[in-house]
């Protein structure tokens, strides 16, 4: 029965990582949509890496590095648009502290269940470490396709049927 509840801790505890994260950055990707309109025309930015969406603050370094400074004078100015993108800001921000503590635990109970429950001895160490990292770049992974325009266009492929159905339904009707 321990070894169960490991597992359970452990699923629990990498989900407290993975959707955390997710929702961290839909709020980033909320808060560059309010950013976008203060860019320059024509000028595409890079998407973010892996290591921009892992630390906040260098995405938001990058942002104000990429961005002229009459971009972000006029979206300071612009105090409604301003303290949307603040606000969207923050959150992402949160939810990433939110989703580190989950990685944390992910890691602890990870720990505990291959190296205490199960009692793997040395070559435990090295499941740890792989399962642990295998686990958060598949998570960072999911997340990003979770995000993705192609996940958007499967979503909208899937739903085209159900809609076309519901209009003739009713037409019919």
């Amino acid at each position: 029965m321990e070894v169960v509840i490991g597992i359970l801790g452990f699923i629990g505890d990498w989900l407290l990582f993975i959707f955390p994260l997710y929702q961290g950055q839909m709020e980033l990707m909320e808060s560059n949509s309010v950013f976008a309109k203060y860019q320059i025309k024509g000028h595409k930015p890079k998407n973010a890496s892996l290591l921009e969406w892992m630390i906040p603050p260098l995405l938001f370094r990058r942002i104000k590095r990429t961005a002229g400074k009459a971009q972000i004078n006029d979206l300071i100015n612009n105090k409604e648009d301003f303290q949307s993108f603040y606000s969207f800001y923050n959150k992402g921000l949160a939810w990433y502290f939110v989703s580190y503590a989950g990685f944390l635990n992910g890691v602890c109970s990870t720990y505990e269940l291959i190296i205490e429950k199960l009692a793997l001895g040395r070559l435990g160490i090295a499941i740890f470490i792989v399962v642990s990292l295998l686990i958060f770049f598949a998570g960072h992974y999911f997340v990003s396709y979770l995000t993705s325009g192609k996940r958007e266009k499967r979503f909208i492929k899937k739903m085209l049927p159900i809609v076309k159905n519901t209009i003739n339904n009713k037409k019919q009707q």
